[in-house]
């Protein structure tokens, strides 16, 4: 997957040293204030989402080309005024190709696949996502921008289909829902505090969590074969609305009736399926230390990875201030190959167990990292035998903590 973007919203230059900004495995992007972090989230869950809907035949690439249709899609995350006369944006999916150099000029075009189609869940986490704690009916709120009322829908769905507690990547700290009475619970040292007035770190890493570890579980590469039993995988209902379940499955229970025993049929549908059911999972997080000490922030990154680890096609695409998710990801780095040592003890391992656990590692191939600056610009963080450089921005800044310091030190000498 690939996106090469040019003056829309804040971007203005975009990736300086290459055409194409690459999304990994495992995707970060840092930079200061309103230099375009998000700006980049949210075109690329926008156009993942396009081509989704292509695969599945929401619409045509002709429907697409319609004047403002494709300007219109990018009102799901409030950004449809970025576009200017000069905008430009290329994106290379699995299966689709667009181009976009002005409305007359949108090119859209089916990119040749040996592989049988399949589709993303795609999920955007939005940094407002503190108000889901604290209101007690967010939905109740009109004009709530659809990515808002989408993670929402999630998180709601995630808490009625939760099992007992929840254990968060806090020491000994529980969430749990109570149904019957619509209120979520956080559990710590036998007590337990209405989410709504817990802290701020809570109120922010919940939603987050609750709903990555939810949708991670549904798309787990256990959990993708499809079998022969293709109705019981249709009652599951999973990205099908009622009308499309009902017609295909009494269309499927139709000729299967006829051909129980054919195969070819049966591998037929399971192609059709995958075009309409997600098989993996995009995580898009904006901000995940939002509220979070220190610690927390690591362990919360590690879950994240964790949940990307759980299938080969997951993605995660993180933006972030903190020079803590930074370095943390170093570690998450450095860990791949120490746990694959033959000889690294049983000690050893237990240590670094205890540092970086062994379902969150990464690999370096698997990583990308790219600053946002000022100007409008993007460049791809430099690594140092795959590991991160320690030459970035958020470091620069702990760095100048340090100076100022000592500057501050001699004056008081003087």
């Amino acid at each position: 997957m690939k996106l090469s973007i040019k003056n829309f919203g804040p971007i203005t230059s975009g990736f300086v040293k290459e055409e194409f900004m690459e999304i990994a495995d495992f995707t970060m992007i840092i930079g200061p204030q309103g230099s375009g972090k998000s700006t980049i989230a949210k075109v690329l869950s926008t156009l993942m989402w396009i081509e989704k809907a292509l695969v599945r035949g929401d619409f045509t690439e002709k429907e697409l080309k319609l004047p403002g249709r494709f300007r219109a899609r990018f009102d799901f995350h409030n950004i449809k005024s970025y576009f200017s006369d000069d905008s430009m944006m290329e994106y290379i999916g699995s299966m689709y190709h667009i181009v976009y150099h002005g409305e007359s000029k949108l090119q859209v075009e089916r990119v040749t696949s040996s592989e049988r189609t399949s589709i993303p869940k795609i999920m955007y986490v939005p940094s407002e996502r503190n108000f889901i704690s604290v209101l007690p009916k967010p939905s109740l709120i009109s004009e709530l921008p659809e990515s808002f009322a989408s993670f929402l829908d999630e998180y709601d769905q995630a808490r009625k289909d939760l099992n007992g507690d929840l254990k968060l990547p806090v020491n000994d700290v529980f969430f749990s829902y109570d149904r019957l009475n619509d209120i979520s619970w956080v559990k710590r040292h036998n007590n337990k505090t209405r989410l709504s007035q817990a802290a701020s770190g809570f109120q922010s890493l919940i939603p987050l969590f609750l709903v990555s570890a939810y949708l991670a579980e549904q798309y787990t590469s256990k959990k993708q074969s499809m079998g022969k039993d293709i109705t019981s995988r249709l009652s599951a209902n999973m990205g099908l609305s009622n009308e499309d379940l009902t017609r295909i499955r009494n269309e499927m229970q139709e000729l299967l009736a006829k051909k129980p025993n054919d195969t070819r049929l049966v591998n037929m549908f399971n192609s059709l399926l995958a075009s309409r059911i997600p098989s993996y999972f995009i995580n898009i997080v904006e901000e995940p230390e939002q509220n979070l000490f220190p610690d927390t922030q690591i362990r919360m990154l590690f879950s994240l990875l964790s949940y990307r680890n759980l299938n080969e096609k997951n993605k995660l695409i993180v933006t972030t201030h903190s020079p803590y998710l930074l370095n943390a990801v170093s570690l998450a780095v450095a860990s791949k190959n120490v746990y694959g040592k033959q000889n690294l003890s049983s000690n050893s391992r237990k240590v670094l167990e205890s540092i970086v656990p062994k379902e969150a590692v990464i690999a370096p191939d698997q990583l990308r990292i790219y600053k946002t600056d000022e100007k409008g610009t993007i460049s791809l963080l430099e690594n140092i035998d795959g590991i991160p450089s320690d030459e970035n921005y958020l470091n620069d800044i702990l760095g100048s903590f340090n100076d100022d310091f000592g500057r501050i030190l001699e004056m008081g000498d003087e």
